[in-house]
């Protein structure tokens, strides 16, 4: 732009006064035109944060997909949360473990555990770096893991390029409170079902019980510890909702159930066979949990 404005003004050096005067008078309105663009950016709270020299601190944690716990939120059923997760449901990051130029991510579905590694030099979106993540269905495809930092909080993104650079999908995944492998579970406990309640059972016995973030139940006699299922890949359950107090260890049991604003309903499960397939099914209900301060 500079080199042309300089050409005109050299071609018009020797012009008239009055000419020169309608020259200068249309390039101050061409230089008005370029300072005038649109400026208009992002609300505030919006407003994404240039790269971090502490990215180390910044990665590192657990990761927990955000649709998911929004999902969650709506439905109060992790059956009906699983279907708009189409990639990793968590991540884990380690930071001090960067090797060389790279450092491997941990990475998980509701079903399986697995990894990828980041490579630290530049990617395409800000603050993100390319991986070796393969793409199946097309492997032109490719991906890149970031992060981007508002004023309300941090998300790690996954992003998803065509062969040309075009995003195709980005996935966000926000920070668990926990920094371990459980940060899933601590995530589904405390967005569903974590609190204390009134538990009424068949007989209208009540007591106080206290289901905790982490897993654990208080108060119920024979009963130390809780596990919401979220693996919904195997087997027939797909459709219903599954608790289990002492998950995998003595005294297990499990029920399916329902949560209806402040109340959790906990039926017993009814198996039946059909062909070669067994199914579950809602039982009787066996406890009312009631949600109290």
């Amino acid at each position: 732009m500079q080199s042309c404005l300089l050409s005109v003004f050299n071609i018009n050096f020797r012009m008239k006064p009055i000419k020169q005067l309608l020259t200068l008078f249309t390039l101050t309105m061409l230089a008005a035109c370029q300072t005038n663009t649109d400026t208009t950016s992002k609300p505030a709270e919006n407003k994404i944060i240039e790269v971090q020299p502490n990215f180390k601190s910044i990665i590192n944690g657990s990761w927990v997909r955000r649709v998911y716990i929004d999902n969650l939120k709506k439905t109060k059923s992790p059956a009906k949360s699983e279907n708009n997760v189409n990639s990793f449901v968590e991540l884990y990051i380690d930071a001090s473990k960067i090797k060389g130029d790279s450092l491997e991510i941990g990475a998980a579905t509701f079903h399986e555990g697995g990894g990828f590694h980041i490579f630290l030099r530049a990617g395409i979106a800000p603050n993100s770096f390319p991986t070796n993540m393969i793409d199946y269905d097309n492997k032109s495809n490719f991906y890149e893991l970031g992060y981007s930092i508002s004023t309300k909080d941090t998300s790690m993104v996954i992003y998803h390029y065509d062969k040309n650079k075009k995003l195709i999908e980005q996935s966000e995944y926000q920070k668990a409170p926990l920094r371990t492998e459980e940060a899933l579970q601590y995530m589904v406990n405390k967005t569903l079902v974590a609190g204390k309640y009134k538990m009424t059972d068949t007989t209208g016995k009540s007591r106080t019980i206290q289901l905790t973030n982490d897993g654990k139940i208080i108060g119920l006699p024979g009963f130390t510890t809780y596990y919401i299922n979220t693996d919904f890949v195997e087997g027939p359950e797909d459709s219903l909702d599954f608790i289990f107090l002492n998950f995998r260890i003595k005294n297990q049991k499990w029920y399916t159930y329902e949560i209806k604003g402040d109340t959790i309903n906990l039926y017993e499960v009814i198996k039946t066979k059909s062909e070669d397939e067994e199914i579950s099914s809602l039982g009787q209900l066996k406890y009312k949990l009631i949600k109290h301060d």
